[in-house]
């Protein structure tokens, strides 16, 4: 009767023949030379976006606000989402548009992220500060 630590050596001598047997294959021209077909080139992947850091934000309290937020590589069009916003602010998920009437006060940690066409994704992190304003109404 196998105990079950004596079936490890096998599996890694199993893995050891297939491994051998894949590095001895013939590849690409040496394929066309053996008689072979070549393998299918590999498709070109796009990169995955990648979200341009906006610099850190500071506003006061009730103050209006429009951060328009940018990406490239990817393929587009992006779908947007905004994680930790300051209270009163939205993010448009086509356009990447941040905007709002400030609403509470505080430091933020904001998280940015673009999802391009073929579902990759891409973000950016910066903190978003809302200064309470002596008098908002003055």
């Amino acid at each position: 009767m196998l105990r079950s630590n004596q079936r490890v050596p096998r599996r890694l001598a199993a893995l050891a023949v297939g491994l051998a047997a894949v590095l001895a294959a013939p590849v690409g021209s040496a394929a066309a030379a053996a008689g072979q077909p070549a393998p299918p080139a590999a498709a070109a992947v796009a990169a995955a976006p990648a979200v341009a850091f906006p610099g850190n934000q500071v506003d006061y309290q009730y103050d209006s606000a429009r951060l328009q937020m940018s990406a490239t590589g990817g393929t587009t069009p992006y779908s947007w989402s905004a994680a930790n916003l300051p209270t009163g602010l939205t993010i448009n998920a086509s356009t990447g548009l941040i905007s709002g009437v400030l609403r509470g006060s505080g430091t933020r940690t904001v998280t940015v992220t673009a999802k391009d066409a073929v579902g990759a994704t891409g973000s950016t992190t910066f903190t978003w500060r809302v200064i309470r304003d002596a008098c908002p109404r003055c």
